[in-house]
């Protein structure tokens, strides 16, 4: 074996040290209609382990499915400001895929980690935890937050509840990194979500036209709009 095959052998033996974290996760369906409930209570037990007690909301329909707010605190003991470590905790289906291994037993080939989950988002959450020691050892300026959130692929039900959650505690971090994968690429800010309302005018009226310029018309009438908030039709009247 040639000196640079020897070497490249090596590096491929060379596991990181959070592999034992996102394997766990991992193999764990969370499957976005599935209940994410036991994922939760394994990483706060680990956390507790720790010394860092965490919060649990729960989904108001059903306390199967449940998000986890954690704070590793400033050297000072300070929970004021700091950094969200934020991911969601459910995955896509795996149904009528062609997997050439079992999904939710990860498995190395070709130095590639495959799995449902290892890249969105359960590698970012792994990385993180695995942190977790670092993170105690230093004299951390601001606090860091781990935050992971239920039913983000289906319905974004979980995020919610967490950040109401975190308002009525008066919590106020200065900054969140959301581990989504982006090609190694940081994205800046979010793309967000915009939701449009397409109106659709019934008129009620006259039409006027000019024999003398038949290209030029008015239409008289009222139209019924939906209210901007309460979507109730308020009729206007008004000159088109």
């Amino acid at each position: 074996m040639s000196q640079t095959a020897e070497t490249e052998h090596r590096v491929s033996e060379v596991k990181p040290e959070s592999l034992a974290w996102v394997e766990r996760l991992v193999s764990i369906d969370t499957i976005s209609r599935n209940p994410n409930l036991g994922l939760i209570e394994t990483v706060r037990d680990e956390l507790k382990k720790a010394g860092i007690e965490a919060t649990i909301t729960t989904d108001p329909r059903g306390g199967e499915w449940a998000n986890l707010f954690a704070t590793v605190p400033a050297h000072n003991g300070d929970t004021h400001g700091g950094i969200v470590l934020s991911g969601h905790t459910d995955v896509v289906p795996v149904d009528g895929q062609d997997w050439k291994s079992d999904p939710f037993k990860p498995e190395i080939r070709d130095d590639l980690l495959y799995g449902r989950g290892t890249c969105d988002m359960k590698g970012f959450i792994g990385a993180t935890l695995t942190m977790l020691p670092q993170m105690q050892s230093m004299r951390l300026a601001k606090p860091i937050y781990f935050a992971l959130s239920y039913d983000e692929e289906v319905s974004c039900a979980g995020a919610p509840l967490m950040i109401a959650d975190l308002q009525k505690r008066g919590l106020k971090p200065d900054g969140c990194i959301v581990g989504e994968p982006t090609s190694m690429r940081p994205v800046i800010a979010h793309k967000g979500h915009q939701h449009v309302s397409m109106l659709r005018a019934r008129l009620r009226g006259a039409f006027v036209a000019d024999a003398q310029r038949p290209q030029r018309h008015r239409v008289r009438g009222t139209a019924d709009l939906p209210h901007p908030r309460s979507g109730r039709r308020v009729p206007r009247a008004r000159p088109l």
